[in-house]
């Protein structure tokens, strides 16, 4: 079995809905046959742009999320400043 695999950026199945050939230039491109499998189970036909989309969505934080995590996380640093400052004080 191969290691690499045939990928088509706009999949084969859209091209032929628009009549175009499929290898087009720079529509094919090699990849390893485990990200391929990989991307094709995440993303099915999608192009890059559309996984991008489906990332987003899918995949991200909410903006109630978001501003969650910015508030935690600055708690974070806030109690490593005063860890540091505690820790060069006792010297």
């Amino acid at each position: 079995m191969s290691k690499y695999d045939c990928h088509h950026i706009v999949p084969r199945a859209r091209c032929r809905q628009l009549k175009i050939n499929p290898r087009f230039c720079g529509n094919v491109t090699r990849v390893r046959t485990s990200k391929h499998r990989a991307w094709h189970t995440l993303f099915g036909a999608q192009t890059p742009e559309e996984a991008i989309e489906t990332i987003k969505r899918e995949w991200s934080l909410s903006e109630e999320g978001r501003a969650e995590f910015k508030r935690l996380s600055g708690n974070v640093v806030l109690m490593e400043r005063k860890a540091i400052t505690k820790t060069t004080t006792k010297k």
